[in-house]
């Protein structure tokens, strides 16, 4: 037993140590990042995205992003104020509200609170769609969401999408334990 937890240990180091740390400097507030193994950086879709990977090829399709943006009326508020309202939480209600208002299909699994470089963070598991030219695009996964001084909103979204929600759910299920290690492995500075 202690021989099969040692080897364990060490894969696991040997995993953390082949990881590529990722500086992002194009950001209201520079962060680091560990990417998953095989993840590719993609170039990201709007002005608010600091970085995105994607899933190796042959894989089921799946994506994690860093969104940064700032709010000039938030700039004064402190950082404990800030740390305060996001150990409120969001109920499962008020978080399909906010998502509903850019997505289609949206249903919450889960709501919580969790950590984000130190900062807490509202966490939320959950599935919408999104119409495209090509037909509607479901996704499954999680996003998180932390503020930080000077009034920064930081959102880290992480999932798998398919042509349906049973595909999408596949690929979540598939990569779930990396959308869970992601928000881990960044670092604000």
């Amino acid at each position: 037993m202690k021989k099969i937890l040692l080897i364990a240990f060490f894969l696991f180091i040997s995993n953390q140590i082949l990881a590529q740390t990722v500086s992002i400097k194009n950001s209201p507030r520079p962060f680091t990042i560990i990417p998953p193994t095989s993840w590719v950086q993609q170039p990201t879709s709007t002005g608010n995205s600091r970085i995105k990977f994607v899933a190796p090829y042959g894989t089921p399709y799946a994506e994690c992003a860093v969104i940064v943006q700032e709010y000039p009326s938030a700039k004064n508020i402190p950082q404990s104020t800030l740390d305060k309202g996001m150990l409120e939480g969001l109920t499962i209600s008020e978080m399909t509200e906010q998502l509903s208002a850019m997505y289609n299909n949206v249903k919450i699994f889960s709501v919580g609170v969790a950590n984000l470089s130190g900062h807490p963070a509202q966490l939320s598991n959950c599935q919408y769609s999104v119409g495209t030219p090509s037909g509607e695009v479901w996704i499954r996964g999680i996003y998180i969401t932390t503020a930080t001084t000077p009034g920064l909103i930081w959102t880290i979204c992480c999932g798998a999408t398919g042509k349906n929600a049973s595909e999408a759910q596949k690929g979540y299920s598939y990569w779930q334990s990396e959308f869970a290690k992601f928000p881990t492995n960044i670092k604000i500075q």
